[in-house]
């Protein structure tokens, strides 16, 4: 057949012809750079509403929730130069009272604290993000991908941590916050350390939890704050009580790594799932774990569904 590709076929409802063809603005498929999206929202100011941002190949897009038109408001790259691992893997949001409110981890192991609503007041058309810290810069603490950026709840925005492939998570805390010109100049301080503290030592992260499961993919944290579910390269789940990070439970999948994991709303579930096409859903009472088949054909589950059991806070079913 060589390179000839089909523009017709016939199917049980009837014939199928090709109508029309998207040949431009493609992004090629990496298994590696999986698109994430993270819904943000803003109150006050004339940026006040609902954002979704998403990062697809090298680029960082941020747009409007609510319109017709998913067109980004901005698109952002934050290595411009043609480095394989100079991309976003992953990204969190969460109101803060200073500002930096998103949190991106780069597939070289950098992470970058910045503010959502300076990016959308940005020159328009520009690409350059206004990046207020640059954290483990140079592979500092970590030499690994950073697959994942989550928020501490009931930090109020001052403390997230960093999940990397190597099984280590590097913990921040916000201290004195800095005003000036963004561009990639590092303008907070984290740990709690004055501002005559070294480019070093400034990065510094408060805590770092190691976790033996061949490297983390993914984590969630429960909603109450309680427990962090991290997914791992192994093929388990693993439940870590927070803050201490010791391992409290955890399940395994059928086989093969465990690439997403997330929480249901009540905290009574854990849903994950991973190279073996199955969705794994725990029951954090029972102690006991269900698979559930993904759609037929998928090439493995990146992102399982949000919202997983949701048994009213009444005791319903």
């Amino acid at each position: 057949m060589g390179s000839h590709v089909k523009n017709s076929f016939k199917c049980p409802e009837g014939r199928y012809v090709l109508h029309s063809e998207k040949t431009l603005g493609l992004v090629p498929f990496a298994m590696r750079r999986v698109t994430r999206l993270t819904i943000c929202t803003l109150h006050g100011g004339d940026e006040e509403g609902m954002y979704m941002v998403y990062n697809v190949g090298d680029y960082l897009h941020v747009a409007p929730f609510d319109s017709t038109e998913k067109d980004p408001l901005c698109s952002l790259i934050f290595n411009p130069i043609a480095v394989r691992d100079g991309y976003p893997c992953c990204h969190a949001y969460c109101p803060a009272r200073d500002g930096l409110d998103l949190a991106v981890g780069i597939a070289n192991g950098e992470v970058i604290l910045m503010s959502l609503r300076s990016q959308l007041t940005a020159q328009q058309g520009s690409t350059r993000p206004i990046v207020a810290a640059l954290l483990n810069a140079d592979n500092l603490h970590d030499q690994t991908r950073c697959n994942a950026v989550l928020w501490v709840p009931k930090s109020s925005g001052m403390q997230f941590l960093a999940a990397h492939a190597s099984g280590s998570i590097l913990v921040y805390k916000k201290g004195g916050v800095a005003s000036g010109e963004g561009g990639g100049k590092l303008l907070s301080q984290l740990s709690g350390l004055s501002s005559s503290s070294s480019r070093t030592s400034s990065q510094a992260p408060c805590q770092t939890i190691n976790v033996n499961g061949g490297g983390i993919n993914d984590a969630a944290f429960s909603p109450d704050g309680s427990r962090l579910a991290v997914a791992c390269r192994d093929g388990t789940v693993r439940l870590l009580d927070w803050p201490n990070g010791n391992c409290v439970g955890g399940y395994s999948s059928y086989y093969g790594a465990v690439l997403c994991v997330c929480w249901s709303p009540n905290g009574a579930l854990v849903a994950s799932g991973g190279e073996d096409d199955l969705v794994a859903v725990y029951s954090m009472t029972e102690r006991q774990v269900g698979l559930a088949p993904a759609y037929p054909n998928c090439k493995f589950i990146h992102q399982p569904c949000q919202l997983v059991g949701q048994p009213d806070s009444e005791g319903g079913d």
